[in-house]
């Protein structure tokens, strides 16, 4: 298994494959931002439209495959305002249904981590669905609880549940700024 980086070059090379992987974590009742009977056709534009954004480098993409295909992918948003240059939001980490529990999320989330720390990005934030395993596997990849907001992600069902805030700080941005500075 290979974790590789995407571009906007790369990314439509993936993007059947993607959308397969994003409609097989919605029928698995994921909380990933989409609804059931999500069509493949939008699946995929979903991640044909972030081309522009990994164009300009404000998001960063890697895929998890094997030569079964694609297992897993996950993003970094990087925040670009000026007072945010220290932070960066994950986003979207899909493992598909059979290929759970095999390290491959850990994995993408080691390469991600990594990229935030090359890219000075000393502060990671998500927010997922409260009760959900994705909190048990966020904190024992060192993610921390900040707290959490009632009412915030919609469910297939349509029933809203609270979202809990956690954070992973990579290194103190202070001190690494003084580094640079000296």
């Amino acid at each position: 298994m290979k974790i590789v980086p995407l571009n906007a070059a790369t990314l439509p090379v993936y993007c059947r494959e993607l959308g397969s992987l994003l409609l097989d974590s919605i029928e698995s009742g994921a909380s990933v931002g989409y609804q059931p009977g999500t069509s493949r056709e939008d699946a995929e534009s979903a991640f044909y439209r972030l081309r522009g954004a990994l164009d300009k480098g404000e998001q960063l993409m890697w895929i998890a495959r094997d030569e079964r295909g694609l297992l897993g992918s996950v993003r970094l948003e990087l925040c670009n305002e000026s007072d945010g240059l220290n932070r960066a939001v994950p986003k979207c980490l899909l493992v598909h249904r059979q290929a759970r529990r095999q390290g491959i999320g850990k994995q993408l989330i080691a390469a991600m981590e990594k990229a935030a720390i090359t890219h000075h990005r000393g502060l990671l934030c998500l927010d997922i669905q409260a009760s959900t395993p994705a909190e048990a596997f966020y904190r024992a990849q060192g993610y921390r609880c900040l707290g959490e907001l009632p009412d915030y992600i919609c469910s297939p069902d349509g029933y809203y549940h609270p979202a809990v805030i956690y954070y992973k700080r990579l290194f103190a941005v202070n001190q690494f700024m003084q580094r640079i500075a000296s």
